[in-house]
């Protein structure tokens, strides 16, 4: 044990005594531990985000919107689900817990007392807040007498009432929606943000039929509707069923495209598995090319040293150092500096990690598993990098080392 600490601090003395190679060989680590840390947090916090947003949007509940896939993609609005596909669902799925049409306007102008916002205004029904696991924390939502009756009644998003009502209880109050003169029954509770980075808590609700009558002027189409399914069925093979009622509800004929698309708990994790496969193959690349970049640097240096160090070998071989004693010491420096520069690209990994956040509001998890995978990926490269130099410092001569 004692050899060892004896062994430990000379190498600890030599990683100190060299220190541009130190410093050369620690960065070349460093960023590639960087890049490989984020890589691992990128991939943990995709999968976690991806599980907290099937949680919010229902694992048991599918998301239909009008036009097709490649029509959304280009941002086409061609309304083709209707009223009537909603019934023709109901009647043939006795697996729907609850079905009900969304509408949407978008860039509503909203006034209130000289301020004005632009926001997002949802036709719903009265069971928004089951469908979407969604609920209030003041006031309520419209009835069924009010739905009826299309009443000019709302809820009102978190960040609309910051906006619109930082200082004052918005329960009650009169705002204009797009010229329309509004009574604001309460306030959703904070969701946050979409994958994308949408503002979720930026929106009004109001019934369906309000919005049918007063904006959309149009009684028979819908922009998307909402499913939830009792628990227990299989959410594949049901979104298999409501496509093929669909196609028939609209006449679609077989070999033409499907008129509308459907949002499950599969197509969101294949979309955030997609979104961070990017990040991961660019990241990747980089960690290799750092990392292989790092351990010729670290090669490189090491045999620079042995050439440095001749005499100092040779003494210690003289005075009774066995070839083991210097292979050792090389790979405790070469740990030492892995190690550190392992430490050093965790730190720049999360430094980067926070921008990358804040930029692109990109999902990270830092974990242990990244700390760890980063020292022994770090020391892998080490003892990798030092084995040839360390075997020739070893196998010096000792007497002609002490003569040069």
């Amino acid at each position: 044990m004692e050899k060892f600490l004896n062994l430990f601090k000379q190498s600890f003395i030599a990683v100190r005594e060299y220190k541009l190679r130190t410093v050369f060989s620690l960065l070349g680590i460093a960023f590639g531990i960087a890049s490989l840390s984020i890589i691992v947090a990128a991939v943990e916090g995709s999968y976690n985000k991806a599980y907290q947003t099937i949680e919010v949007f229902g694992p048991e509940s599918i998301l239909i919107f009008s036009g097709s896939r490649e029509e959304r993609g280009v941002r086409q609005r061609r309304k083709t689900l209707t009223m009537m596909d909603i019934q023709f669902l109901k009647q043939n799925m006795p697996q729907i817990k609850l079905i009900m049409p969304v509408l949407y306007i978008d860039d509503a102008k909203v006034y209130y007392k000289g301020e004005t916002i632009s926001t997002r205004v949802y036709g719903v029904s009265t069971q928004f807040e089951e469908a979407w696991n969604w609920y209030l924390i003041e006031g309520r939502l419209f009835n069924e007498e009010e739905l009826r009756t299309k009443q000019n009644v709302c809820v009102i998003g978190l960040y609309v009432k910051k906006e619109l009502f930082p200082n004052e209880d918005p329960i009650g109050k009169m705002i204009l929606v797009n010229r329309l003169p509004c009574k604001v029954l309460g306030v959703l509770s904070k969701r946050g943000t979409t994958p994308t980075g949408r503002n979720l808590d930026d929106r009004i609700l109001m019934p369906y039929t309000t919005v049918m009558s007063k904006f959309n002027h149009d009684f028979i189409y819908v922009n998307s509707i909402r499913i939830r399914f009792y628990k227990g069925g299989d959410v594949a093979s049901l979104v298999e069923q409501v496509r093929y009622l669909l196609r028939e509800s609209h006449g679609l004929k077989p070999g033409q495209p499907d008129d509308f698309h459907i949002l499950s708990p599969i197509e969101i994790i294949r979309f955030l598995v997609n979104l961070t496969g990017t990040l991961v193959l660019f990241l990747g690349l980089s960690s290799i090319i750092s990392l292989t970049i790092g351990g010729f640097v670290l090669a490189n240096l090491f045999l620079l040293s042995v050439n440095e160090r001749k005499k100092e070998i040779g003494i210690r071989r003289a005075v009774g150092a066995k070839r083991s004693d210097i292979i050792i010491q090389f790979v405790i420096e070469a740990v030492i500096i892995t190690v550190i520069g392992s430490v050093v690209g965790f730190l720049l990994a999360v430094v980067g990690a926070h921008l990358l956040t804040q930029v692109a509001q990109f999902p990270i998890k830092f974990s242990p598993l990244a700390f760890i995978l980063a020292v022994v990926v770090s020391v892998i490269v080490g003892l990798i990098s030092v084995l040839n130099p360390a075997l020739k410092a070893a196998r010096l001569n000792p007497i002609e080392a002490i003569r040069e």
